[in-house]
């Protein structure tokens, strides 16, 4: 059944929809792109010179596949506007089951690419791991073919799985992110410039290549340094929401770095 997959149908036009489908287009026929907004549902469709729509009844039927990149809250509701019989129906999360595609059509999967996506940025999803859950073996096979169509990193993975994978992403590039931006308005407030710490966090990120998280920490409470560690909360005395921050994490760095003297002991 893959080699009759010819049309894709983009159901949502934000940033997962656009990384996506500018990859898939050079392999399908993107048919069509659904957007409540006009200016992303044409600004994407623009990119394979296909037709878009803001209108539900205005969605065609016809294609083979829909991939559903839309937020969690947002799918239920357009599902519940459409439909579907037996088109194979696949969405983008990580947080969502593959059951809620049950009662709107026969054939549903899941196809979810380990990234953070920026509109602006383009990026090449060839190592990108690609999560695949399909309901039945035929659609894993066809899931399996449109992953493999823009990444070389496909993998089958149940929707329990994923959503501690999704977890784990959300600590890792959420959060540090988040990180990012409290030592940017950090050094704002003290007017120093943000590009003093990219050669930093570009280490940091590199260093995971070759050590574990864990062996590759530093900082004053991995070393168990109390004096500066004291010395940083105080000079955040005016900011008691990044005092705690501060507190919490450097107890959390000092809990998992003894578990792991520990466990070397042993």
């Amino acid at each position: 059944m893959k080699k009759n997959i010819h049309d894709i149908i983009l159901v949502g036009a934000g940033n997962v929809a656009t990384h996506l489908g500018r990859e898939l287009n050079h392999h399908f026929r993107i048919k069509q792109v659904y957007s409540r907004s006009v200016i992303p549902a044409r600004k994407l469709a623009d990119l394979p010179q296909t037709n878009y729509t803001t209108d539900l009844i205005q969605l065609d039927y016809s294609a083979d596949v829909y991939l559903f990149c839309l937020q969690d809250d947002a799918l239920l509701p357009v599902l519940r506007s459409t439909r579907f019989d037996d088109q194979l129906l696949i969405h983008t999360s990580g947080s969502q089951p593959m059951s809620v595609f049950k009662g709107f059509s026969k054939n549903y999967g899941v196809l979810y690419p380990v990234q953070t996506f920026t509109m602006d940025r383009i990026i090449s999803l060839e190592n990108v791991p690609v999560c695949i859950e399909g309901n039945n073996p035929e659609n894993n096979e066809i899931l399996e073919y449109i992953g493999l169509s823009i990444s070389g990193k496909v993998m089958k993975m149940d929707s329990d799985k994923r959503k501690i994978l999704h977890l784990s992403a959300v600590f890792a590039c959420n959060f540090s992110n988040h990180m990012y931006a409290l030592a940017e308005k950090l050094l704002k407030e003290n007017d120093m410039d943000f590009e003093l710490l990219k050669p930093l966090i570009l280490e940091t990120a590199n260093k995971i290549e070759y050590h574990s998280p864990v062996a590759g920490q530093t900082g004053p409470a991995v070393r168990g340094d109390t004096e500066i560690i004291q010395d940083h909360i105080g000079l955040l005395a005016n900011s008691p929401e990044l005092q705690k921050i501060y507190t919490f994490v450097s107890n959390s760095i000092a809990s998992i770095s003894g578990e792991k003297e520990s466990e070397n002991r042993t």
